[in-house]
């Protein structure tokens, strides 16, 4: 069986000119493989949309008319499968009304069952009827998180998202080690902390990369997985699955649907509020099938850094999606300013995490002088200081 990629611009340009038994692309270049000929849709026998909610929706409606034909101008029977832990009932009976999902030859595939749609699953009105209790139907699907997880806030003041993230993971690290130190973490299977951080997008985790990675003090080791920054995603993938790096910071569209065994905590440094989809992609990277931080041990953690402005949102989220979450209480390391140690690296921290809202101004022509550093222009004094200064 010969496999083709069409995943960029390079690949789009050669297109699938050579013998293709599978094509796997993007919605961004689908349009283009239709309209070269490269994929045939009366000859194709299966069409798998992963991430359906998503890739449905970035796909034209000219592009679904052309790939979704009806059983008629078929020359071969198909298959349809829309995968994605946020396929709703709503958008199976879009897609059934549409002909995405052909009626008789589609499925419906839950963590339970598995089944054709059938003609007898659509009343007149558009409505699910009441199936066998071994028959699969739309009322299945539907979004939900593992119940074994634990959902936890924390709201810190504004600009401090940076410096509590650190923090919460270096106590996170420190906990492990106190258990293996005292044997626990072979009796309660706990796992060493394996993180993804979701920054909003990709400015806000571009400029966290270097800030967390020296505020890690090489106890964790930090990869970024990113759309363009530039590094080869695949190396760094297998990097964070090999435990080389221990934390990956991230945007939601970088890194959904894909599966990073031993996860152990989520930190989200904002909150979806407005697409509870969202959230359950970002919860699903830790609540997945294998992990036992979803089950036992420490981990198994969605952690919400909040500002105070959307703190309340979280009650609303908590309430479609149908979890419970508790509060944590954020209060800065405790600094013992006789410890040299420990007073350096909380100024480092309070230098390279917090936003300062009114940073000063630094004249480093001043410094070198050993002049005054500050510029400051409400000083009306006559002195002849200022101007005696300008002519040196």
């Amino acid at each position: 069986m010969k496999i083709g990629c069409v995943l960029d611009d390079k690949e789009a340009e050669f297109g699938l000119k050579l013998q293709t038994d599978v094509a796997i692309t993007t919605p961004e270049y689908l349009p283009k493989l239709l309209r070269d000929g490269d994929i045939s849709p009366s000859k194709l026998r299966v069409v798998i949309y992963d991430e359906a909610d998503l890739t449905l929706e970035q796909t034209p409606d000219e592009d679904l008319e052309r790939l979704f034909q009806t059983e008629v101008d078929q020359d071969l029977s198909r298959l349809t499968y829309l995968v994605g832990a946020s396929v709703t009932e709503s958008l199976g009976q879009l897609c059934v009304r549409d002909s995405v999902l052909p009626m008789g030859n589609s499925f419906i595939s839950t963590a339970t069952k598995f089944a054709p749609i059938l003609k007898e699953e659509l009343t007149a009105g558009g409505s699910v009827v009441d199936l066998d209790k071994d028959t699969a139907s739309f009322q299945d699907l539907g979004m939900c998180l593992d119940p074994g997880l634990i959902h936890e806030r924390v709201v810190v003041p504004t600009d401090s998202g940076l410096i509590c993230l650190a923090r919460m993971l270096r106590e996170e690290l420190k906990t492990y080690e106190e258990d293996v130190n005292l044997g626990r973490n072979e009796t309660m299977k706990i796992q060493r902390p394996r993180v993804v951080v979701f920054f909003p997008g990709e400015e806000e985790a571009r400029a966290a990369i270097e800030p967390m990675r020296d505020a890690m003090w090489g106890e964790h080791k930090l990869c970024v997985l990113l759309p363009n920054i530039g590094a080869n995603p695949l190396l760094i993938m297998e990097q964070f699955k090999s435990d080389q790096m221990s934390v990956m910071l991230a945007t939601p569209n970088s890194v959904r649907g894909l599966d990073f065994a031993n996860l152990t905590h989520v930190y989200t440094l904002y909150l979806p509020a407005d697409d509870p989809r969202e959230y359950l992609h970002l919860a699903g990277r830790v609540g997945r099938i294998g992990q036992i931080g979803s089950v036992t041990g420490k981990g198994g953690r969605v952690t919400s850094i909040l500002q105070p402005d959307e703190s309340d949102k979280m009650k609303s989220l908590a309430g479609t999606l149908k979890f419970e979450f508790v509060d944590v209480d954020y209060s800065p390391d405790k600094v013992d300013d006789t410890n040299v140690e420990d007073m350096r690296r909380f100024l480092e921290d309070t230098m390279s995490l917090v936003t300062l809202a009114d940073e000063p101004e630094f004249d480093l022509d001043a410094m070198e002088l050993n002049r005054p550093v500050f510029d400051d222009d409400d000083d009306d004094d006559d002195d002849g200081d200022d101007e005696e200064n300008s002519e040196d």
